[in-house]
């Protein structure tokens, strides 16, 4: 160990080198980590922030709620399916909103108040009761555009506008700020800013349920179609990578950090090869004197410990001083467990490297220190 360590302090600028290499790529990795991570934050606020186990939408709706359409008697049916512990009733309607004339898109969402599907993290101020009307919780994102507790919020195409009575957090819908307000509010709304939708009747688009403790969701989802026999009800995991671009935007980064720690794997690699090369007459020496593979081996993982470690946490370091400087319309969240996934990921492939490199190691012949053929 004394001697790899010597070996770094005798070569800083080459050593400086292969961590600043891998501090830039871990720098990129943690960027793109992090993006990934405010994407799918941002997008999916409205269904992890809730209680429900699963969401029932109309067959022919392809789990979206925009193109969903139940008939809200339907509720009754959905409730009555052994296992259903709890139902009920989303509606979804993206408009544009005003407030002290600043334009901005937001999502309005109709819930029954008190019935599992809507938000549980209020943060401040108080929820809508049932039968009240126009009055809403507004994600805590919202306040970014000025509005508080008592603040009306005027949808385009509106007359009437919507008080906040409340705060919720992590609540976005696709990343559109959202307005929690009564399902027969919603239903005002949807009128009034889509006139092509009067006369279909009293629709939501969505059912979210609770399942009983010790029923299965997956039984359950499945008695329900059973049961309405014009309907697809899927878990919440499931309903979470249906929404648009969600499992798209999830599998593209996750793909390319893979490649990222390919990549520091490989230069890890070639410059232990390289190290190697130019070592090679100092370690058939040390091999000559009594020096295991095993210990060369301990040597060369140290160093690449060292090295791995600290372009890690010059990476971290760097990232943190960009998302200080980030605007805030850039959906980025530094997660603590992403941080640690990445860094024990960085380990692995500088120890990666390291090993593969070490066949060369292996290969000297301690004969090369005497004078003869390597």
């Amino acid at each position: 160990m004394q001697l790899a360590i010597a070996e770094i302090r005798r070569r800083r600028g080459r050593w400086a080198s292969i961590i600043g290499a891998v501090a830039f790529i871990v720098f990129l990795v943690l960027i793109l980590a992090a993006l990934a991570d405010g994407l799918f934050i941002g997008s999916t606020g409205a269904f992890r922030n809730s209680d429900a186990d699963a969401y029932v939408y109309s067959a022919d709706g392809r789990r979206s709620l925009v193109r969903s359409a139940l008939p809200v008697e339907d509720l009754e049916s959905v409730t009555a399916v052994e296992g259903v512990a709890d139902a009920g009733a989303l509606g979804i309607l993206l408009a544009t909103a005003a407030t002290d004339g600043d334009l901005f898109d937001i999502a309005v969402i109709g819930h029954l108040p008190g019935r599992v599907g809507e938000p549980t993290a209020l943060t401040a101020g108080r929820r809508p009761e049932t039968g009240e009307e126009f009055v809403g919780l507004a994600d805590l994102s919202l306040r970014d555009k000025g509005i508080e507790i008592g603040s009306s919020v005027l949808l385009t195409g509106s007359a009437q506008p919507v008080e906040v009575v409340g705060f919720v957090s992590d609540a976005r819908y696709l990343l559109a700020d959202t307005l929690w307000v009564t399902l027969e509010t919603w239903e005002s709304l949807r009128f009034e800013i889509r006139p092509e939708t009067v006369g279909g009747g009293s629709v939501a688009q969505a059912f979210p349920i609770a399942v009983t403790d010790g029923a299965g969701v997956e039984a359950v989802t499945a008695a329900i179609d059973a049961a309405l026999g014009t309907t697809e009800t899927v878990t919440t995991d499931e309903a979470i990578l249906s929404l648009p671009g969600v499992e798209q935007q999830a599998s593209t980064f996750t793909a390319i950090i893979v490649v990222s720690f390919v990549v520091v794997g490989i230069v890890i690699a070639l410059f232990f090869a390289l190290i190697t090369l130019e070592k090679r007459g100092q370690l058939a020496i040390l091999k000559a004197i009594g020096s295991s593979n095993y210990l060369l081996l301990r040597g060369v993982l140290i160093q690449a410990l060292i090295a791995t470690v600290a372009g890690y946490v010059l990476g971290f370091a760097l990232s943190r001083l960009l998302a200080l400087v980030l605007p805030p319309a850039v959906p980025v969240e530094f997660l603590a467990g992403t941080a640690r996934t990445l860094f024990l990921a960085t380990i692995v492939m500088g120890a990666l490297g390291a090993v593969l490199s070490f066949r060369r190691i292996i290969r000297i012949d301690p004969a090369s220190a005497l004078g003869g053929e390597a």
